[in-house]
């Protein structure tokens, strides 16, 4: 079901086709301001080329990609390097610049959104950033000499130093240990705390119970339902609860409140 819903970023009509592969079919969704979004589906349903579309990352094919209302890929230069320093994107593989520093990789969002910074200026932030999460020694390090937690921590950083308020974030806590995916997910309910508007592709069932305002669930390059989280998880549409069990049930531990995706709704004959 299309989600009409105004919003900072919309989307209407868009297809995105990737190679021979239709990845976004007619996809319309508005994703609003100071709200938290979690997009579920599963493997191959098009949540990850949504979201990087929906930042801008990837043009659509046809239709029309919205930020505050102007079409994001006719934009001015001036216009498009205004939106990039108010959002941060944390990607699922952290996706550093092997051939830069810990530091470098830090402090280069900040160097192009603030092309005026100081040195002295940049040189503090990025270590006040590191030392934050116990990084500190790390700064003059290369990404390969950084553990995968820590290269995630990294992109977090990344995203964040430019003190965005719309974040893009690609399976946070995937394939990293229980006390990083604690610090990480502190670093997330700290931007929800602050009021940014949050969009987030992720299967963690603890992080969606604690985080998402609204869902998006998505299966085929289309958004099969769209609302908010309450709604969304007790829905009884057969496709939606045949998705988030299945998303769902790859998790070893489920959070008590999502355990209605899985059992809710039953006494009325629901699917």
């Amino acid at each position: 079901m299309p989600d009409v819903m105004n919003g900072i970023i919309e989307l209407r009509d868009v297809e995105v086709t990737l190679g021979a592969y239709p990845a976004l079919r007619g996809v319309n969704l508005s994703f609003a301001e100071g709200k938290s979004t979690i997009i579920m589906g599963q493997s191959g349903s098009g949540k990850s080329t949504l979201l990087k579309v929906a930042a801008g990352l990837i043009p659509a094919d046809r239709g029309r990609v919205l930020y505050a209302g102007q079409d994001m890929f006719h934009m001015s230069e001036h216009g498009l390097l205004k939106m990039r320093g108010t959002n941060g994107f944390v990607f699922q593989d952290g996706a550093l610049w092997e051939n830069k520093t810990l530091f470098e990789n830090i402090a280069l969002p900040l160097q192009v959104a603030r092309p005026g910074i100081g040195m002295d200026e940049l040189r503090h932030r990025v270590a006040r950033a590191l030392e934050r999460v116990g990084l500190e020694d790390s700064a003059n390090d290369r990404p390969a000499a950084l553990s995968g937690g820590e290269k995630k921590i990294a992109s977090f950083l990344r995203a964040l130093i430019v003190e965005p308020t719309l974040v893009f974030l690609d399976e946070p806590t995937l394939s990293i240990d229980h006390a990083m995916s604690e610090r990480i997910n502190q670093m997330i309910r700290d931007l929800k705390t602050r009021g940014c508007t949050i969009i987030a592709v992720t299967h963690d069932p603890t992080l969606t119970a604690t985080l998402a305002d609204r869902l998006v669930i998505m299966d085929a390059g289309q958004v099969v339902e769209a609302g908010g989280f309450d709604e969304v998880k007790k829905s009884r549409h057969a496709r939606v609860r045949a998705i988030l069990a299945q998303v769902l049930g790859e998790i070893a531990s489920y959070d008590t409140d999502l355990l209605e995706l899985l059992d809710g709704g039953r006494e009325d004959g629901a699917p």
